[in-house]
């Protein structure tokens, strides 16, 4: 029965398109379930192997076009990405871009000896370390220097530095480059004299120069409408927008003849059928990955502090400080509005956006909600994976479990019982009452979102070169095949009538499954 309560208020706030569509962020009800899935194969083999049915036009992904997801509604499909393109210009930037191009990655956290001595010891490598032996020689310094959290997401980056010996950027140098990542050089001239006068060993000097573009980044607001049997264009959508990178990466939501998007500077309304706009508001925070919450008349969005929009003017209704994010999207039970924010989760008033209740939490997932019930997947130690019992009064913790990994972005699936987690490098089936780890196993899944149709789990892997389909349930873990689609791993897939709707790096997709 409180599976049927949470049901029912979330087919109600959708009561406008069929539940068989996919109207928002994870599905019809918000939460990777599926219910009265029809077209769902037995196995997936090589026999009745899922076959494209259409591909759209070139629609660019990360740096150029984020990592948003399809929205299917009504015959149509949906995508909103800021569209970015490059064009010449004579001013210049030392960016985030060119910084990663040579090498840098976040490193700062390991501490000012440790870095030291991994420096000290680069600097310092017999030549005749090479091959197999420097290889383990790397895995043994990782192993004796870092804990698994740093090594998880920096002992590759290590490695790769031990290997290039004494020719590997000084991080030095990546530091005085970090001053400047913001500051636009007139001309190629301007910039080249600024990298001279740093006095840089000359071979490092011709790296930076060689790696900084003589184009710019512009970007347009699009919202993308295609036909859902052909993959035609119906309309497109298109305001100025700025540049905002892979962090864009929203997905849109349908509601009541409307599409809400979130791209670069402004949250829009658009009608569904003509493309036109109906309202555009600003946001505070260039280009979220939060994607909008359309419920009781207002729009749900995590961009810095959480925030309430009118779903028919567009003017701001009211903010909460306390549910902040950029990344994560919230939920909705019983009018509350729960969000992972950095650090905890919160329990918001919809109407007058008043904190109600905050638990520990904080991550890039999606709370998932089914009757009574919440589970998170959280940033925070040792306690990873979080079950809670929801009521009026605030929420009391069931059970937590922790693991390891590099990222906690993917959010699970609560289904007749369990709590499904497909990612982190891992499948796993909990049981929802006590906790119970049914059964785990290592997997390359990592940041996508799972769905569950016809009692089936579907989850990329391989970076999304699979969709691997799992019997779910909480007896064994019975793999039922998986099939090569190519997708953008980033994003998650939709699916609708027995076709597969998603994102690859240039295009969107349909598959049919057989």
């Amino acid at each position: 029965m409180k599976k049927l309560t949470g049901f029912l208020f979330l087919l109600f706030a959708f009561s406008h398109v069929a539940v068989a569509d996919w109207p928002q962020w994870r599905g019809p009800l918000r939460n990777g379930v599926i219910p009265n899935a029809t077209g769902v194969p037995a196995e997936l083999t090589d026999a009745n192997e899922p076959t494209k049915v259409w591909e759209s036009q070139e629609v660019p992904s990360d740096h150029y076009g984020g990592h948003g997801s399809v929205a299917v509604a009504n015959g149509k499909v949906f995508v909103s990405v800021v569209w970015h393109r490059d064009e010449p210009t004579e001013t210049r930037r030392i960016d985030n871009k060119v910084m990663s191009d040579l090498g840098y990655r976040g490193y700062e956290k390991l501490g000012e000896e440790l870095i030291a001595k991994m420096e000290d010891q680069r600097m310092n490598l017999s030549r005749r370390l090479r091959g197999a032996a420097l290889d383990e020689f790397s895995d043994q310094w990782v192993k004796e220097n870092l804990n698994e959290k740093d090594a998880m997401s920096l002992g590759g980056w290590i490695a790769s530095r031990f290997k290039k010996g004494k020719t590997a950027i000084p991080l030095s140098v990546f530091a005085t480059l970090k001053e400047v990542r913001t500051q636009e050089f007139a001309n190629q001239a301007e910039m080249e004299v600024w990298v001279k006068e740093q006095k840089f060993d000359p071979s490092i000097e011709a790296q930076i120069i060689a790696a900084v573009p003589d184009t710019k980044k512009v970007a347009n607001d699009v919202v993308l409408c295609l036909d859902a049997e052909t993959g035609d264009e119906v309309w497109k959508f298109e305001q100025p927008g700025s540049p905002s990178g892979r962090g864009s990466s929203s997905t849109p939501a349908i509601l009541d003849g409307k599409v809400y998007a979130a791209l670069s500077n402004h949250l829009y309304c658009v009608d569904e059928k003509t493309g036109e706009k109906v309202w555009e508001t600003p946001l505070q925070r260039k280009g979220p990955a939060s994607s909008p919450l359309v419920a009781n008349g207002k729009v749900f969005l995590q961009q810095n502090n959480l925030t309430a929009y009118n779903a028919e003017t567009g003017e701001v209704a009211w903010e909460n400080k306390e549910a902040r994010g950029v990344n994560q999207s919230p939920a909705v039970w019983k009018g509350i509005v729960i969000c992972n924010a950095a650090k905890e989760v919160v329990g918001v008033n919809g109407e007058t956006g008043e904190t109600m209740w905050k638990a520990p939490g904080g991550g890039d997932g999606t709370p998932v909600v089914s009757g009574d019930h919440l589970v998170i997947t959280s940033k925070t130690d040792d306690k990873n994976l979080i079950a809670y019992d929801l009521s009026p009064e605030g929420v009391t913790e069931k059970w937590s479990i922790g693991f390891l990994s590099r990222r906690y972005g993917s959010s699970p699936i609560i289904y007749d019982g369990n709590v499904y987690h497909l990612g982190s490098e891992r499948h796993m089936c909990v049981d929802l009452e006590n906790g119970k780890i049914q059964w785990e196993r290592k997997a390359q899944s990592s940041i996508s979102s799972p769905f569950i149709a016809d009692g089936k789990l579907f989850v990329y892997e391989n970076r999304g070169g699979f969709i691997s389909m799992i019997q779910a349930t909480p007896e064994d873990y019975t793999p039922l095949g998986r099939a090569k689609v190519g997708a953008l791993y980033c994003a998650s897939p939709a699916f609708v009538d027995g076709k597969l709707y998603f994102r690859t790096k240039d295009r969107v997709t349909c598959y049919a499954l057989q």
